[in-house]
């Protein structure tokens, strides 16, 4: 997303475009997730594993089947989270419309929100420079920074569901 983004300022791809084909694409995306979590549940719904999974995640998140969209928002920005998210929406059987709704807004805003930074990144970068090694080695670093910002949340992140568990315990 974020290339993307500066990919479009750079004029080489429309950014509506690119938007549209981004959200087409995380939208397919989810949804074969969430039926893959629906197929394993359908498949094998005595299975050990399955009910484990089913188990902790109602005891960690006990309102995900009612409004599972702070979750599903969340993990978006969470590198290998999002996926793993998703399958277990499908193993709950939450409706497929209500995923479907929760999916779209929170596609759209994560979507947006990356595609607006690779955009910026791509007007920082160029209005620092013009030339094209030089504005390789600031986009790289815009790139490391924001890998840096996103390890530090992560980190905050988790240490509050660790907070939290601890505090159900």
């Amino acid at each position: 997303m974020l290339a993307a983004g500066v990919l479009s300022h750079l004029e080489a791809f429309k950014i509506l475009e690119v938007f549209l084909v981004s959200i087409a694409g995380v939208l397919f995306g989810d949804i074969l997730w969430y039926w893959l979590g629906r197929f394993i549940k359908n498949k094998y719904p005595k299975q050990r594993f399955v009910r484990y999974v089913e188990r902790r995640v109602k005891k960690s998140f006990p309102t995900i089947e009612c409004n599972p969209f702070k979750l599903v928002f969340v993990s978006k920005f969470l590198y290998g989270l999002n996926h793993p998210t998703i399958l277990i929406l499908g193993f709950l059987k939450i409706e497929f419309w209500h995923f479907l709704r929760i999916q779209i807004k929170a596609s759209l805003l994560w979507v947006s929100i990356f595609l607006a930074l690779g955009y910026f990144f791509g007007y920082a970068a160029l209005s620092v420079t013009h030339k094209l090694n030089k504005f390789i080695a600031v986009l790289v670093f815009i790139f490391i920074v924001f890998l840096i910002a996103e390890k530090v949340f992560d980190y905050f992140v988790e240490k509050k569901i660790r907070q939290q568990k601890d505090c159900l315990k």
